[in-house]
């Protein structure tokens, strides 16, 4: 038997033997991972970060050239030609909006299913314990340690396998954060350099 083979049987045995409560933790950990990878794809994407910061005010002047979704907002924010200060103001607060509201609404997903990872966890601990009390209230013989015996293994690998779901999850939502606030940061500068370039002279 191949060494691939092995370790995907002993998944499957971990799974069965965590009983029906691994099938919502499975559930919960497809819509973590999968909601926090779509998260991390999005501020990670682009240029919204302050690397290319000696050229915006190049670009701010010549908006045709600016590159990334840095050069997407600065035309949004200096289109039209009766520009004012309240509009560019007013248009930056849309960038956030769609932006920096969009990752906030996903992190609070995010953080609700790390929180209900473990709790689902837990939810299997107290079967397996019921489990194993059965066993207990049988008596004595083979199949009596064979109630107990799968309980504590559905109370153990359900306790396990809610932890390892959350704590990567945690991370995850730690550096998605971290990158919003730099994307919140970026949006500043980015405004102040417009507002500095455009009315140099207000």
């Amino acid at each position: 038997m191949s060494p691939v083979l092995g370790n995907l049987q002993e998944v499957v045995s971990i799974f069965t033997d965590g009983g029906t409560v691994m099938m919502a933790l499975a559930v919960v950990a497809f819509l973590l991972y999968t909601t926090a990878t779509a998260s991390l794809y999005f501020v990670m994407r682009g240029n919204l970060n302050s690397r290319q910061k000696s050229e915006w005010r190049g670009w701010v002047a010549r908006p045709e050239e600016a590159q990334g979704r840095v050069g997407e907002i600065i035309r949004y924010a200096v289109y039209g030609k009766r520009l004012s200060i309240k509009r560019v103001q007013r248009r930056f607060d849309e960038v956030r909006e769609i932006l920096i509201l969009s990752v906030d609404r996903r992190l609070i997903i995010i953080a609700t299913l790390v929180a209900a990872a473990p709790m689902t966890g837990l939810l299997g601990t107290v079967g397996g314990m019921l489990d194993m009390f059965d066993g207990l209230a049988a008596g004595g013989g083979k199949q009596s340690m064979a109630m107990i015996a799968s309980g504590m293994k559905e109370a153990l690998f359900t306790t396990l396998t809610g932890l390892v779901i959350a704590l990567p999850g945690m991370f995850m939502a730690l550096v998605i954060r971290g990158r919003r606030n730099r994307i919140d940061v970026t949006l500043a500068q980015l405004q102040s350099t417009i507002v500095t370039t455009k009315f140099r002279n207000v």
